[in-house]
């Protein structure tokens, strides 16, 4: 069985851990999209796909590396990367729209066509290692570094500056999995250059069952989100202003009658 060695089970744990990102991200996925469709409003949704393009790579990343875990072919490992720099690099891109959403972009220091720029160049450049060399790390750790410390700073942002909406909640809620992610890719790099793998794949582990409990709650806030939303417009709870009306002098009555039976 696997679970009688310890190897086994590290291999039934690495499943589980992968098997709670993918469908974390599968079920964010959907829900990102009730989130854009019904309630959201007055910002511009293209600020959306390069989230929902992140999010999507973290089932990539999931469905590969359960592949890997269980055919162990040489390519699934590096394209499992390449899956985790794009999800972080869309998250990133994601979470700096929603920041400067309803904000004169041309104050800000980078202008947004850069954003797509640096998107594109890191892409280019890891699907050119994968395909032409199968060498991908240089890229991988350069966009893991650099898209964790930008998701980290545009998440606080987005939280300050609207806060008591329901941009802040959605960002609030995947802060945790951004952290979690960052800190998985900085064990992994000085992990794996001081030579301590076995700690590697510990933190990896607990940092990707995090990861994926934070998308499952991040698409639970955005449900409850969409039923405040709702709830604005249950009629069971609404009434007519004339019966409204009625209550409010049937109110005022008794009242008074407590008031003159109390004299």
């Amino acid at each position: 069985m696997l679970l009688s060695t310890a190897a086994g089970t590290v291999e039934v744990a690495t499943l589980l851990a992968s098997g709670v990102v993918t469908v974390g991200s599968a079920v964010l996925l959907a829900y990102l999209y009730v989130y854009a469709r019904d309630v959201v409003v007055e910002i511009d949704l293209r600020d959306m796909w390069p989230l929902a393009m992140g999010i999507g790579a973290g089932v990539v990343y999931g469905v590969a590396n359960i592949a890997d875990t269980l055919v162990s072919a040489a390519w699934l490992g590096p394209f499992a990367e390449g899956a985790t720099l794009f999800f972080i690099l869309g998250v990133a891109l994601g979470i700096r729209g929603l920041a400067l959403s309803r904000r004169d972009r041309s104050t800000t220091a980078l202008p947004q066509w850069l954003d797509y720029a640096v998107l594109a160049v890191f892409v280019g450049s890891w699907w050119l290692g994968f395909l032409l060399s199968g060498e991908t790390r240089l890229v991988v750790v350069a966009g893991w570094v650099g898209a964790s410390l930008w998701a980290l700073y545009y998440s606080l942002l987005a939280v300050r500056t609207h806060e008591g909406t329901s941009i802040a909640a959605l960002v609030r809620n995947l802060l945790p999995a951004v952290i979690a992610t960052a800190g998985v890719v900085f064990a992994d790099i000085v992990g794996r250059y001081l030579g301590y793998a076995g700690v590697v794949d510990a933190v990896w582990l607990v940092g990707t069952v995090i990861v994926g409990t934070f998308l499952f709650t991040t698409a639970v806030a955005i449900r409850q989100q969409g039923g405040e939303v709702e709830r604005m417009y249950d009629w069971t709870t609404w009434r007519g202003s004339g019966e409204r009306s009625a209550e409010v002098a049937r109110g005022s009555e008794t009242e008074a009658g407590v008031e003159d039976r109390s004299d």
